[in-house]
């Protein structure tokens, strides 16, 4: 069966994509090498991410 679309859904259906990839995007985490800070330190800035999400 052949579905028809309108340009309009079309549009949208491409613009949710899109938002999803933007949010996806944000949300992934950079790797760093944090062998260099002290482990007391590290903790203070996790406590301070997560309270900040």
């Amino acid at each position: 069966m052949e579905e028809k679309y309108t340009i309009d859904e079309i549009l949208n259906a491409v613009n949710e994509i899109n938002e999803v990839k933007i949010n996806t995007q944000i949300k992934t985490k950079k790797s760093v090498d944090n062998s260099d800070i002290p482990k007391n330190t590290l903790k203070l800035i996790e406590q301070a991410e997560k309270s900040k999400d």
